[in-house]
């Protein structure tokens, strides 16, 4: 009977876990990120498309830049236009930054 109960625990805690990550494409659209960047199409912002080819193989690189660690690499020249919202993300924990940047990534 233990080992049913510790089984059904586990299993439990397990579900719990899956249910509980972090949605990166959620915390994006409610940070307002998606306000300035689009999926294909630079508009305020760059698009996701042009943040993910510059920073491909470098999404440590990505996720130093929302923790205002780095400087931007794919459109400096707007730079000043995302410095009010890095306070949003240098405020996110790793977790949160490391889901953001992965949905970001996916374009």
């Amino acid at each position: 009977m233990k080992k049913v109960i510790a089984t059904a625990v586990l299993g439990l805690a397990i579900s719990v876990t899956g249910a509980m990550a972090v949605d990166g494409g959620a915390l994006f659209k409610s940070k307002g990120c998606a306000a300035c960047h689009q999926a294909n199409v630079d508009t305020v912002g760059p698009s996701l498309k042009k943040i993910a080819q510059a920073y491909k193989g470098k999404e440590a690189e990505l996720i130093k830049f929302l923790k205002g660690e780095a400087k931007p690499i794919v459109d400096p020249a707007k730079f000043g236009i995302m410095k009010p919202q890095l306070n949003a993300t240098k405020n996110m924990s790793d977790e949160e930054l490391k889901a953001m940047a992965e949905f970001m990534m996916k374009h």
